[in-house]
Order: structure tokens, then C-alpha cells, then sequence
């Protein structure tokens, strides 16, 4: 699953011009266009879907533009200011808003989307230590200084050079599925401008990945590597596996090396293992403490929705309706899904924050994607299911995030963010209203030590913004 962290980082040790508004009501819930400039949406799943699908590209360009105008490489921040993670841009978010730009390719659009892809393969050309092909979980997207004056980072670009990868929140690692969602964005990018360093980018990373088949029973490739850079995951995931899959297919494709499709085989036998026809879900993967026992104790809905749509195997279809049906929950005025089987279940507070978890949250990116599962999926009653939960996505659109800011503050150091409690601040200009859309209606713990919160989200807008097009990453 995505390694998103978003409690507290101090509690944790995807032609033509499209228009934009006017920044003078750019804070406001006006006229936002409702299609990419005088080009329209091209596959609106509801055409009522045109306006806040303007609205959340609106607010992806802000975002963007937060930091850094113009024609200058850059991540766009994950979440917004006060979520505690600062200028934090994950890799995997960061990978889904190229693919969300791409899902209604105008100038403008794919312009943006190029920009996030040339930063990732910046930071893939200039780590502080690798040259594998590899990018890191995380890295800053404006200046930041950590908590206690901890080292301070003026942006993606270190004063030595260097990518700015988090590694004091623990941010280092490389995922396995976060290097198959960078790669595949990167590969997308080349297939709609043929520009072959894309596709270099995409290239490097599968070798990574490619490189780190699990030696364990069920076999795949494992879940990358921990924090330090160098020790390896010895769990598999389902998740990673579904991306891997979809990435050495198309790969294949663009390449017509044949190398790529025994690479995806490998993938797809462990997706396949991880099947649990008795209950018509996929396990989550392999256990970390003994990689030879599948993990029965927690089903998320991501490998459900996500294996429908990367290997296209109707055996599966029918994990789509296991989420919807055992992961179905309300919040307020918000139906969905939430994250996981446990999600339903905890108790407590949320894993790394005080904060209690609810398990009627919502998890808002899971109803993407399990909307464009049914969109994709295409049987009966199945466009009015992903409609209700797209609905409910304009819902949280809507009505929460409010008041919640992004980019440079008043802090006395030249704009950065910085904890209040030690004289920074974290506020800084209002996000457009009714644009971005929370990662989940109410504080969630899924199971997997790391929770979702009610924080306006670059990855569950993105999601959105596919989903509503009908737009399959995948493939």
C-alpha cells in the first residue's frame, strides 16, 4: 500500500491552454473552469463531474505553484500546510499528479506534468549517494526546518546539490510500489510526448525493481528498502505486485524487450497466490516477520481495486464488491470505503498521533479507486455504484478541508515552515475552496501503523480527477 504518513511528523521518529481564474478569487468558490480551456473534458464519467474536476486541477496548479513559477522542475506538496509534514511531496502523490495532468492532455496540462516528471528525474540523477535508478519515499518541496532546529532544507535542491530526500521523518526508503507508480508515470509521460528521457526514467527504476525478487515461498518482488537505503523488506505485497505487473507490461510495450514480460510474470504468480477465492478478496501480501506465511490479519482495499484494473483477469472481478460491500462505511454526509479490514475495526488513537481514530471514516482515495474499478469492470448497476461514490468525493470536495493553507509563511526565515512551538508557523496561503479534496473524512488507523486525517491530499485529488475521467493509470 502507499507508505503516505500523514499523522503528525513530530509524533513519528496523472489541445489546448487551460485557462486558469483569476488569483484575485482564487480563495473564493467562483466560476471555476469546468474544462481544460476550450478543449472539454474528453471522458467525463458524469458530465455534473465538469465542474469540480475543474475546480480539483485548479487546485493542483496552485499546489504546484506554491513554492516555485514558471518553467523550474518541482514536486508539488502532498498535503497541505498544517498537516505537520510541512513541504513533505511523496513520491507516489507526486507520480499520480503527472498521471491526473495526463488524464485530460491539453498544452497546459501535460506542460505541468512535465515539470513533476523532470524534478523526479532530477532527484533520480542526483542522490546523495545512489546511482540505481532509484528515487527516495519523499522530498521537500519548499523550505522546511525540522523540529528541535533540526537541518533546514530551502526546497528539492540542497545547497550541495543534492535531492533534498526527508530522512529525518524517516523518509529514505525506496518502496517497491512507489518506484512502479514514479516509473509508470514517467513511461506515460513518454507515451504522450516522446521525449525518451521519460522513458530512461521509467527504465532505471524497473531494472531497480527488477532486481529485487523475493527469495521466500510464494516469491514476487519484495517491498523494497527500509529507511536506511540499504536493508531490504522481506515482506511481498500484493499492492507493489499489481504495480510491478502493470509497469513491466507496458514497458514490454515500449520497449519490445522481452525481458520485461518474464519480469511481469514474476508479478502477476504472486498476485495470483495471493487470491483468496473462499472469500472472493486478495490477502494483503507476505509478513514481515515470516515472509514464507501469507498476512490474513489485514485486507486493504487497494490490491481489490487495483488488480482489476492492471491485470484484467475477470477471475477478480469480484474483489471490487468484497470492498465495496466489507470496507463500506458513512461518515456524515460522506459514504465510501475505508482503508483496510482492520480500519473498520480499531480502536485508540491513530498510529504516530493522539489523535482517536474513526472507523466510519472514509477513506476518500480508496473510493477512486474502486469507482474506476466498476467504471472499468462496466456490469450492471456498476456506473451508478462508481457515480455514488465520485458524489460522495464532491461531497468532501465541498464541505471539509476548509481553512487549510499551502506554501511560503510569514516565518521569519524567509517563508519557511516551521514548527509554532518553536517560534515558525505553519500558515500560509489559503488553498482555493471546494478544490482539493481530504485524504479521509475523520482521523483513520489502517492497520498498518500509519493513519489518513481530514488534510486536503495532492494523491486522493489526483485520484479523483482519473477516476472522474475514466482514466485507467494502469494502462
Amino acid at each position: 500500500m502507499p507508505t503516505n504518513l500523514t499523522a503528525s511528523a513530530a509524533q513519528f521518529s496523472r489541445r489546448r491552454t487551460r485557462r486558469l481564474p483569476d488569483p484575485a478569487t482564487a480563495g473564493t468558490r467562483g466560476p471555476v473552469p469546468a474544462s481544460a480551456g476550450t478543449c472539454p473534458l474528453r471522458h467525463l464519467a458524469d458530465p455534473a463531474l465538469a465542474a469540480p474536476i475543474g475546480r480539483a486541477y485548479h487546485y493542483l496548479d496552485v499546489v504546484q505553484d506554491a513554492y516555485v513559477k514558471g518553467g523550474e522542475p518541482r514536486l508539488l506538496q502532498s498535503y497541505n500546510n498544517e498537516s505537520e509534514l510541512m513541504t513533505t511531496a511523496f513520491v507516489y502523490d507526486n507520480a499520480l499528479a503527472i498521471l491526473a495532468y495526463l488524464a485530460s492532455p491539453t498544452v497546459a496540462n501535460v506542460r505541468r506534468a512535465r515539470l513533476v516528471g523532470d524534478a523526479l528525474l532530477w532527484a533520480q540523477s542526483h542522490d546523495e549517494t545512489y546511482a540505481d535508478g532509484r528515487v527516495r519515499q519523499a522530498y521537500a518541496a519548499g523550505p522546511m526546518i525540522f523540529y528541535g532546529g533540526g537541518p533546514s532544507f530551502p526546497g528539492l535542491k540542497r545547497a550541495d546539490g543534492k535531492a533534498a530526500f526527508l530522512w529525518p521523518f524517516g523518509f529514505g526508503g525506496s518502496s517497491t510500489g512507489d518506484m512502479a507508480w514514479v516509473a509508470l508515470a514517467l513511461a506515460q509521460l513518454y507515451v504522450d510526448t516522446r521525449i525518451t528521457k521519460y522513458l530512461d526514467g521509467a527504465v532505471a527504476l524497473g531494472h531497480w525493481i527488477g532486481a529485487r525478487r523475493s527469495p521466500y515461498r510464494h516469491g514476487g518482488y519484495h517491498g523494497g528498502l527500509r529507511s536506511d537505503g540499504e536493508t531490504p523488506q522481506r515482506w511481498v505485497s500484493t499492492e507493489h505486485n499489481i504495480d510491478a505487473y502493470a509497469l513491466f507490461v507496458l514497458l514490454a510495450k515500449l520497449t519490445r524487450d522481452r525481458r520485461w514480460r518474464g519480469r511481469a510474470a514474476i508479478a502477476a504468480a504472486f498476485v495470483r497466490e495471493m487470491w483468496n477465492p473462499a472469500g472472493g478478496h486478495f490477502w494483503t501480501g507476505t509478513a514481515e516477520e515470516e515472509p514464507d506465511v501469507i498476512n490474513v490479519a489485514n485486507v486493504p482495499e487497494d490490491a481489490q481495486s487495483w488488480a482489476l484494473l492492471a491485470l484484467g483477469d475477470r477471475r477478480y472481478d469480484r474483489a471490487v464488491d468484497w470492498a465495496t460491500g466489507n470496507l463500506g462505511t458513512t461518515d456524515g454526509a460522506v459514504t465510501g470505503v475505508t482503508y483496510s479490514s482492520q480500519a473498520k475495526v480499531a480502536t485508540g488513537t491513530v498510529s504516530g498521533s493522539a489523535l482517536p481514530t474513526h472507523p466510519e471514516a472514509v477513506w476518500l482515495e480508496g473510493n477512486g479507486h474502486a469507482a474506476l474499478a466498476l467504471l472499468k469492470r462496466g456490469g450492471p448497476g456498476d456506473a451508478a455504484r462508481a457515480g455514488r461514490l465520485l458524489r460522495a468525493m464532491v461531497t468532501a470536495q465541498e464541505e471539509l478541508g476548509a481553512g487549510q493553507t499551502v506554501g511560503l509563511t510569514r516565518d521569519p526565515h524567509r517563508g519557511r515552515l516551521a514548527n509554532p512551538g518553536e517560534g515558525g508557523t505553519w500558515t500560509g496561503t489559503p488553498l482555493p475552496a471546494a478544490a482539493g479534496i481530504v485524504a479521509a473524512t475523520s482521523a483513520l488507523d489502517t492497520g498498518f501503523a500509519f493513519g489518513y486525517f481530514d488534510r486536503q491530499h495532492v494523491g486522493t485529488t489526483a485520484w479523483f480527477l482519473m477516476a472522474g475521467q475514466n482514466f485507467n493509470p494502469f494502462q
